[in-house]
Formats: C-alpha cells, sequence, structure tokens
C-alpha cells in the first residue's frame, strides 16, 4: 500500500516550518515539501488517471497551485490531505473537460496479503485472476467520487479526517461514500458472479 509519507524525527525541517518559509516566499523550503510529497501526489494522480502523462501534468499542475496558495495554508495542517485535495480536484476537472470517469487502479482492493506472480495451483491462479477481472470492472462502474474515497482510504491510507480534508467533505460523509461504495462493489460482484454462474 502506498500511503501518504509519514513525518519522522530525522527527515529534516517540519512540514509546519517549511510552510511558514514557504509563505515568506522561501522557494527553497517550498522545494524541500515537494520533494517530501511529490511521489504519493503522482501516485495518487496516476491512481485516479492510470495514464502517465496525465499523472506526471497533474502533480506538476499540484505543486504550482499549491504554490499559488500558500499563503492561505493553515499552520498546523496536515500538508499531505491539502494537497490530495487539489490532485483530486484538478483529476475530476480533467475528467469533466474529456467528459470521462476515473480509471482508479484497485490492485490493492484485491484481498491483502495475495502473493502476486505465484503459481502454486493453476486453477486456482486462473479463478484469481477472472476474479480481479470482475472487480475491475465493478470498480471502473463506480461514480467518480466512490472511486476517490476508496483510493484515499485504501491505497493513501488515509483517516477519515485526512479524506474529508482532501475532499472538502464534513467526515460523515466520507463514511457513508465509503459504506456506500463497499456495498455498491459488492453487490455489483455478486451480479457479476451470478451472470457468469447462469
Amino acid at each position: 500500500m502506498d500511503s501518504a509519507p509519514r513525518r519522522t524525527l530525522d527527515d529534516g525541517p517540519d512540514d509546519t516550518s517549511l510552510v511558514q518559509a514557504s509563505q515568506r516566499g522561501d522557494q527553497a523550503a517550498f522545494g524541500q515539501l515537494v520533494r517530501r510529497y511529490q511521489r504519493a501526489v503522482h501516485r495518487l494522480a496516476w491512481t485516479l488517471t492510470r495514464s502517465q502523462s496525465d499523472a506526471d501534468d497533474l502533480a506538476q499542475e499540484t505543486f504550482v497551485r499549491a504554490w499559488g496558495a500558500i499563503g492561505r495554508f493553515e499552520l498546523g495542517l496536515p500538508v499531505y490531505p491539502w494537497l490530495a485535495r487539489i490532485v483530486t480536484n484538478q483529476a475530476f476537472s480533467l475528467f469533466r473537460s474529456r467528459k470521462r470517469r476515473p480509471e482508479t487502479s484497485i490492485e490493492p482492493l484485491v484481498e491483502q496479503g495475495q502473493q502476486w506472480g505465484i503459481d502454486d495451483d493453476p486453477a486456482e491462479h486462473t479463478a484469481t485472476n477472472e476474479r480481479d477481472a470482475r472487480l475491475r470492472a465493478c470498480f471502473a462502474q463506480l461514480a467518480p467520487e466512490h472511486q476517490a474515497v476508496l483510493a484515499l482510504r485504501v491505497m493513501q491510507d488515509l483517516s477519515y479526517d485526512e479524506i474529508a480534508h482532501a475532499l472538502g467533505v464534513p467526515a460523515g460523509t466520507v463514511m457513508s461514500r465509503l459504506s456506500r461504495a463497499r456495498a455498491d462493489l459488492k453487490r455489483r460482484m455478486a451480479g457479476e458472479a451470478s451472470e457468469d454462474a447462469s
């Protein structure tokens, strides 16, 4: 699981110090924030778009917008959920302009602990591949906001509060969207399974 970076004591200046310096116009301090979060930002952009070029563009645009808005960032808040919100908003703007839905990668939604590439039982491997294909197809049918909330929770390992901040919605909305997204995915998977059986 590729979660947001977690701060440790030996990572250099803390985020608050870097944000304060950035708010004073220190581009080097902002550069440190970029280096600290660029991988997680790019991963989320890729998760939402499934396109290397779109992910590159969205990550770059995210940091451009973050630099422009750093003066309004509230000190003491975590930086990554703010960046995740910018990425998500940019991705949804892209989808609206192209009139298409996000194509979120859902490998991490497949059962935890699965070991890829081990074919002890070819029949079991085939069944797993078929299940994964059904899961991908069903996931692609979810509403964009449900795909986003699952991506932030499952792939980015954000808390409910962090997801709420990232999506600009109350934590209760995050919980209800997650619940509906999981139920919808389960319903669609059950429907696919019954179609295969008939």
